[in-house]
């Protein structure tokens, strides 16, 4: 059985567990490193989403390509936001007010409403990208109450590494949680995805509420 044919199984089999199908589960397919050629055989795989990290790279082999959405998953740069905003989709890694508004302005500028999801600081260390746990039910309707041209459609979080699968859920249980409650607190919201789980821990992440997972290695083998 080859990687992904693998990939999907467990995805299925994690997915039943948490009372839902493989179909229930959106993959992001993490692009980092990978060339243009590589990123459109995610098609014949049954995927549809391109997840890259970083701008320059997502600039410098962009085009185009029915059938692929492409996405933000990493850190984004407040000045980077012009690069990029025509581009995507989705940007997975809103996690400050500065950068709502800055997507709110360039994406006025083309007519544009760009989905984004809030990133959550789970594991609070300081310095680690995300907004606090306690502050992102308050962040959500700030953004969505100010600025008209940012939709805000669910949670982002990056898992600390753990030494189980039981610690693990510990910090998915409580991820999914804040989505439950973003659901019900953040009425003009359309909260829909909880973006958790990553090659190491996409299983356990689906298993406790993950909707959408962003796996690379995983899928491609190592990077190069």
């Amino acid at each position: 059985m080859d990687n992904v044919e693998l990939v999907k199984q467990k995805i299925s089999t994690a997915a039943q567990k948490a009372g839902k199908t493989f179909d229930d589960i959106t993959v992001v397919c993490a692009t980092k490193t990978r060339d243009i050629e590589t990123v459109k055989k995610i098609k014949d795989w049954g995927f549809h989403i391109a997840g890259e990290n970083r701008v320059q790279e997502l600039t410098e082999k962009y085009q185009p390509i029915e059938g692929i959405s492409w996405q933000i998953v990493g850190q984004l740069q407040t000045n980077k936001v012009k690069y990029i905003a025509d581009k995507v989709d989705m940007i997975q890694s809103l996690d400050r007010e500065s950068l709502a508004a800055e997507i709110d302005r360039q994406c006025k500028k083309i007519g544009k409403v760009m989905p984004v999801l809030v990133e959550v600081n789970i594991s609070e260390i300081e310095g680690r990208g995300g907004v606090m746990y306690d502050e992102a039910v308050d962040f959500v309707n700030l953004v969505a109450e100010k600025y008209k041209n940012v939709k805000v459609e669910g949670f982002m979080t990056v898992l600390p590494i753990c030494d189980s699968d039981e610690e693990r859920s510990v910090f998915c249980k409580k991820m999914k949680t804040l989505f439950d409650k973003a659901q019900k607190l953040c009425q003009t919201c359309d909260i829909k995805f909880l973006s958790m789980g990553m090659s190491d821990d996409y299983e356990v992440a689906v298993e406790n509420g993950a909707n959408m997972i962003r796996l690379g290695r995983c899928l491609f083998g190592e990077r190069h």
